[in-house]
């Protein structure tokens, strides 16, 4: 009789399978007849004992009195009962396993779970001119998009063909026909693109948008295009590029300065822009970039800065003065807005303010981080700041032949050392660093940190080898900044030494300018002032020629043209020079020991955007007399 049961439960299953959807019943009928085959199971056993077999069992127990027949009897019962004890146990785990996983979900979650996959459904664009000539644009488009995301690798697509033929290959089920249904459902993309397009005032115009696969939500609608009626691809080229761009940029939402994204072939530029290290081909590929998308924001900010990098500050200025946010409530876009501004203005508390902001957003950005650590250092004299900077960014595993900005951040990094009072440090990441790469760059810090540390060996080995790799000028310029070093430390010995290896060196490798500054600092001002006067000549507004050729003419005593040499300096003064006049006339207040005046323009210097470079302020031997003093700290701690 229990064979019985399972052979027709079996084929009663067998029937439902088959017939429920012609019969109109609910998708998880045979689920529902499993549960109550399964529940029904141990009644039917315990019915079985007690109106099949209890009844036989009374009846033979009523007429044999034999004692083993009903110990054997009774053994049975036991059997039997445990047998159906184990088969409900087992009933119930199956029911409750089905239960929970075909109903308690579903009545928990207000939509049924999907798997969703990469893929992406590109639908046909639905063509809304009411002309059936331009049916082809429909599957043109879908077709130029699909080509697009293929070609760039982006995803998996799935397109309308096949859509269509699910759609064939349905009919006549209950399912819903309903064609977002229906992809949904079957094909679980993880973004639909869908889009019309139409005609209006004798133009064609396009619209797209991204959907979620799953929610249905709209991820994006694209900026319209706008093209002849007589020319279409124009229009679905300008809106490939648009999508395209979307999803290079999808996983670096973080880090885009607007909410559209770039057309692709804009973004494509802008990357291999900051992969140059040739400032013209930098130039060229942010020029591209724009052009290809006048949208672009990131590209012209970064245009500004560039020509601001290369001293252009007018025309950095005149194109900061282009740019729009796209809104007043992108933040982000009015941060770098105004750092621009600020540092076009010369006002190093906002620059440090805006960066820091731009920081906090994208601090593994090599030319954000490297920025930050820049205007740390050189602009608001906060050295402390950078290390956190610079370690913020793993540099073991970055190629320093091919990363500038690497090398520029190591560089940094060394001088805030330095200052800090840390040069052996300096030394070590130095010497780590021009293991890979003999950046030039690192040279001068690395000879400052020699002499602050203390090492003379090591920097006559090292200018021993720098003699026979680099140039007679790349030499003699380091051999300047070692003069200057022991000058600070006040070894003037050993400061004329490397002086002298410069006013000694052969005439047709030595340059005017570089011996004109060992003169000067080794106080041969009658020499000094023979040299100036020609380079005078050649470039009169240089400022810092004015300024020792002043400081030259008052050591001879010579007041009336050392006053003639102040006021050419004086009306040199002019936009964009950051402080510049009024550091030389604090120069030369110094060397005539005028502190008041030397404050007074050092205060000035600072308040007007100069920077706090590894050569001027506390590090200019002009300024050693005075640079402990409290009115120095205070021109020091202006922007803190």
């Amino acid at each position: 009789m229990l064979s019985i049961y399972i052979v027709s439960a079996w084929i009663i299953l067998q029937v439902l399978s088959i017939t429920w959807q012609p019969l109109g019943l609910p998708e998880k009928s045979v689920t529902i007849l499993i549960v109550i085959l399964l529940l029904c199971f141990p009644l039917y056993i315990f019915f079985l004992w007690k109106f099949k077999i209890l009844p036989v069992l009374k009846s033979e127990i009523d007429t044999e009195l034999n004692e083993e027949k009903i110990t054997n009897k009774a053994a049975f019962k036991k059997t039997y009962f445990s047998f159906l004890a184990g088969i409900t146990s087992l009933c119930a785990i199956a029911v409750f396993l089905i239960i929970n996983k075909n109903f308690t979900q579903e009545n928990n979650e207000p939509l049924p779970e999907i798997v969703s996959s990469n893929k992406i459904a590109v639908l046909k664009f639905g063509n809304n001119t009411g002309d059936s000539q331009y049916d082809i644009v429909s599957k043109m488009a879908s077709d130029w998009i699909i080509h697009g995301i293929t070609e760039n690798r982006v995803a998996q697509v799935i397109t309308q063909d096949l859509i269509d033929e699910y759609k064939t290959s349905l009919k006549g089920k209950s399912t819903a026909q309903d064609e977002s249904v229906l992809i949904k459902k079957y094909l679980k993309p993880s973004k639909i693109i869908s889009g019309n397009f139409y005609l209006q005032n004798g133009k064609m115009l396009f619209k797209a948008m991204i959907t979620d696969g799953i929610t249905n939500k709209t991820l994006i609608s694209f900026k319209p295009s706008e093209c002849s009626k007589n020319n279409p691809i124009q229009c679905i080229e300008d809106l490939n590029e648009s999508v395209i761009g979307y999803f290079i940029t999808e996983d670096k939402k973080g880090l885009m300065l607007q909410k559209t994204p770039p057309k692709y072939d804009a973004y494509k530029y802008l990357l291999e822009a900051k992969y140059s290290n040739n400032n013209q081909e930098y130039i060229n590929l942010l020029n591209n970039a724009i052009a290809a998308d006048s949208d672009y924001f990131e590209p012209k900010v970064l245009r500004v800065g560039h020509y601001y990098n290369i001293k252009e500050f007018k025309k950095s200025d005149s194109l900061l003065k282009l740019i729009k946010p796209d809104s007043y409530t992108n933040k982000r876009q009015l941060n770098l807005l105004n750092m621009y501004e600020a540092l076009l203005k010369g006002d190093n508390r906002t620059v440090y303010k805006t960066i820091i902001e731009e920081y906090k957003i994208a601090p593994f950005d090599l030319k954000t981080n490297r920025t930050a650590m820049v205007v740390a250092l050189q602009y608001v004299n906060r050295p402390e700041d950078v290390s956190e900077m610079f370690k913020a960014i793993n540099m073991d595993s970055m190629n320093l032949k091919n990363c500038s900005d690497c090398v520029q951040r190591i560089y940094v990094n060394a001088f805030s050392d330095i200052e800090l009072g840390k040069n052996t440090i300096a030394i070590q990441s130095i010497e780590k660093a021009q293991k890979e790469d003999q950046a030039k760059l690192l040279n001068k810090p690395l000879v400052i940190a020699y002499v602050r540390a203390n090492k003379t060996e090591a920097l006559n080995a090292f200018l021993r080898k720098i003699k026979i790799t680099s140039t007679p000028a790349e030499t003699q310029e380091l051999y300047l900044q070692a003069g200057k070093e022991y000058l600070l430390k006040d070894e003037k010995t050993k400061a004329h030494e490397y002086f002298d290896k410069i006013i000694n060196a052969p005439k047709e490798t030595l340059d005017s300018k570089m011996l004109a500054n060992a003169l000067f600092y080794k106080e041969a001002f009658t020499e000094t002032k023979t040299v100036l006067k020609e380079l005078h000549k050649i470039n009169p507004k240089d400022i810092d020629i004015l300024t020792k050729l002043a400081i030259c003419n008052f050591k001879q005593a010579n007041q009336n043209e050392a006053n003639k040499n102040i006021s050419a300096i004086k009306n040199l003064r002019a936009n964009y020079q950051f402080g510049e006049v009024d550091y030389a006339l604090a120069q030369y207040y110094a060397s005539i020991d005028k502190t008041p005046e030397l404050y007074n323009y050092l205060l000035k210097a600072a308040a007007n955007g100069h920077s706090y470079h590894w050569k001027y302020f506390k590090n200019d031997p002009q300024f050693k007399k005075y640079n402990k003093t409290k009115e120095f700290e205070e021109v020091m701690n202006f922007w803190k």
